[in-house]
């Protein structure tokens, strides 16, 4: 199982959140902890990253192998997450 850390920006959008919606981002990054690589791999100038749709919103992510860490850079609505 990976760790799950979020960045500064990450952990602001995420407090920015309903309490539902909080509640449906903490239970799809707790099933990326547990499979990193089920996200949709990022191409263009995000390429090495990967992608988590949860509805609406959007989570852009990478994967640390050897620590075991994945690292929540951003936090977002589909249609604002990728420009960032």
């Amino acid at each position: 199982m990976y760790e799950v850390v979020l960045s500064r920006d990450a952990a602001r959008a995420l407090g920015r959140l309903t309490p539902n919606m909080r509640a449906r981002v903490f239970k799809a990054l707790e099933q990326v902890g547990a499979n990193p690589l089920a996200g949709k791999r990022l191409r263009g100038e995000l390429e090495g990253l990967f992608g988590l749709r949860i509805g609406g919103m959007r989570a852009v992510y990478e994967v640390d192998s050897l620590q075991e860490v994945v690292i929540v850079h951003a936090i977002g609505s589909r249609g604002d997450i990728y420009k960032r």
